[in-house]
């Protein structure tokens, strides 16, 4: 059916363009001194096999699952224990309430193939935004 391949294709390009747009946030974080490995993953998102493989093929990081699948509940149960002293920081609650779960690792056979697209990406967002100037400079009665 041409229509379920259009709808298909329409949903992965979606998922691309957002992966395609958290490789640009990561890549800018790492230019300004950040040293980002990996991408932590939790909620509904999690549950989406698709949605975590681009992310990880996309970005050539590793996407770790948290152990927890209530990760607003061990959220709570993190600030919970920090506050009434079981623990000096919320940095070390996490570190001992958070445990990793599963992890999707990127796939080096298509690296080439996002590396490609993520270039086209870039260029047509920076020529959106020069039309977008173009017509912004248009006076709207």
């Amino acid at each position: 059916d041409i229509s379920s391949d259009f709808d298909a294709r329409l949903y992965l390009a979606t998922v691309q363009a957002i992966a395609y747009g958290t490789r640009e946030i990561i890549e800018t974080l790492n230019s300004q001194g950040f040293s980002i490995s990996r991408i932590l993953a939790t909620g509904g998102g999690t549950k989406n096999a698709l949605w975590l493989q681009e992310h990880a093929d996309v970005t050539g990081l590793p996407v770790v699952l948290g152990r927890e699948t209530e990760s607003v509940l061990l959220g709570a149960a993190i600030l919970g224990a920090n506050a009434s002293g079981a623990f000096p920081s919320v940095t070390e609650a996490m570190r001992v309430m958070g445990r990793s779960g599963v992890t999707i690792h990127p796939n080096p056979a298509v690296r080439a193939y996002h590396d490609a697209k993520y270039a086209v990406y870039k260029s047509l967002y920076a020529m959106q935004r020069q039309h977008r100037g173009i017509m912004d400079a248009i006076p709207v009665e």
